[in-house]
């Protein structure tokens, strides 16, 4: 691994090329246990090893860093062989290649924390028209022989060039442990005592929503395998952006059904989720719940996030369209109220706009993560919540050296060290609320990434005694 670089001192050339045919990539495999991927309907980017480390010394508080993030990607000098036919240094890339630097971050829910972003030495990336290229960043330029020529046949080997090890593809396994043990680090007592804390809080005024988490160690009885949750995953939540960054505290991975902001030029997109019900009703029919749209509490939960987006993105917008009423997002076992909020940054091509980042910084914490009033809610999370969230509900995503990119919010994740998967999830509290219900949507949000974990075991953390959270056998 390389060590930070100071920012503008990067030293790095970058050369992209396309893949030659051949046979298909698992971009899971290819990360690998520790490697970096963003997976969605219309793009997978799969980062290995570390060209570059990135430091955010304050986290999203510091415009100075936030704004030099892009400059620095952008003076890796870049040898672009997606080209029209215009010549050996590259053209016009293809509609939707984007830059070919681009610097990853699973970002602590803490805004203020320090972190980091990374640029990996090997960046394999495809699009949704069977593109697929590959950028390699590093202190010398690459030379292949015929541009894009064996670049297949090395990756599916497990070599690249210079010698940096890949995962060599295989048949999938897709054969999960058994669960051991599952550890809620609170118990439902102790949770529910919380909610009702908040709950006393926002009838005496102090605020008007916070969202409380909560969190469970599941212990497998063997080493998680990323590559095959992630394949299960990607099953089970097509819809949804299926993430894995390395963290301090593990293996950040998740599939996110919520976009905190899309940049590409000047068109931006958001998509909040807040308010949340079972996807499936009564008896266990299809009957979608179609009451959640007419919950009065959940409706106003939603608006409360949208406004604040509104309120976050109008200042760098000429345009900028929220729809007045939510629609319905069906997951596999979740649904959710949801809007896409679609905007035009102000101002033309070559004039300054702030980069995808950066609106990640005005935006984070969300209400549907956080609270409202910010500052308020912010303080109950740091003095209700027994554990750090880490980079559960924080940003997870990527920037390019043009500023474009796209941020999701880091829910119905889990981090990963060996045998044992940290489990979270929020539920948001407002006037309404009753610590029973959220307790059962906090549990009803585990079982969605349990799911991916352990499918087909039982899910619980209920404690009988209910004056402790000791470990409990997840099947029986």
């Amino acid at each position: 691994m390389t060590a930070p670089i100071p920012l503008g001192a990067s030293g790095l050339v970058a050369t992209r090329f396309p893949l030659d045919p051949g046979p298909a990539i698992d971009p899971f495999t290819l990360a690998g246990p520790s490697g970096i991927v963003v997976h969605t309907g219309n793009r997978v980017l799969v980062g290995l090893g570390t060209a570059l480390t990135i430091p955010l010394a304050s986290g999203l508080d510091s415009d100075a860093d936030i704004n030099r993030v892009a400059e620095l990607l952008a003076s890796i000098e870049c040898s672009d062989h997606l080209d029209t036919g215009d010549g050996p240094e590259g053209g016009r890339s293809p509609a939707g290649a984007g830059h070919a630097v681009v610097a990853f971050g699973a970002l602590p829910f803490d805004r203020s924390a320090p972190t980091s972003l990374v640029v990996p030495e090997v960046l394999y990336s495809s699009d949704h028209e069977g593109g697929e290229w590959v950028t390699v960043v590093g202190t010398e330029r690459v030379v292949l022989p015929a541009t894009g020529a064996g670049l297949r046949s090395q990756i599916l080997g497990g070599k690249l060039l210079g010698g940096l090890y890949l995962g060599e593809q295989r048949d999938a396994l897709d054969r999960p442990g058994l669960p051991e043990q599952i550890h809620p680090l609170a118990s439902d007592d102790d949770f529910c005592a919380m909610v009702a804390r908040a709950i006393a809080a926002i009838d005496k005024g102090e605020l008007v929503k916070v969202v409380l988490a909560r969190h469970v160690d599941v212990i497998m009885s063997k080493a998680i395998r990323v590559d095959d949750l992630l394949r299960r995953w990607s099953r089970l939540e097509p819809n949804c952006t299926i993430f894995s960054l390395p963290t301090a505290e593990g293996q950040f991975v998740g599939a996110s059904p919520e976009l905190l902001v899309e940049r590409s030029g000047t068109d931006i997109h958001s998509r909040p989720l807040a308010g949340t019900t079972d996807r499936f009703r009564g008896d266990g029919g299809s009957a979608l719940p179609v009451e959640l749209l007419e919950s009065a509490k959940d409706s106003a939960e939603h608006r409360l996030v949208v406004d604040a987006i509104e309120r976050a993105l109008r200042p760098f917008t000429s345009t900028l369209d929220v729809p007045t009423e939510p629609d319905l997002v069906h997951l596999h076992n979740i649904t959710h109220l949801g809007t896409s909020i679609i905007g035009r940054l102000a101002g033309g091509t070559d004039d300054d706009v702030p980069s995808v980042l950066a609106l990640v910084a005005a935006l984070h914490p969300t209400p549907a993560v956080g609270g409202e009033p910010v500052a308020s809610a912010r303080a109950m999370i740091a003095r209700s919540e027994p554990q750090s969230r880490g980079s559960y509900a924080g940003p997870v995503g990527y920037v390019d050296a043009a500023g474009d990119g796209m941020w999701v919010v880091g829910i119905r994740a889990m981090t990963i060290r060996g045998r044992t998967a940290r489990l979270s999830a929020g539920v948001g509290i407002v006037d309404g609320s009753e610590p029973s219900t959220e307790l059962a949507e906090a549990n009803l949000k585990f079982t969605a990434v349990f799911d991916a974990l352990a499918p087909g075991a039982p899910f619980s953390t209920s404690d009988r005694a209910g004056t402790d959270a000791g470990p409990r056998a997840a099947v029986g």
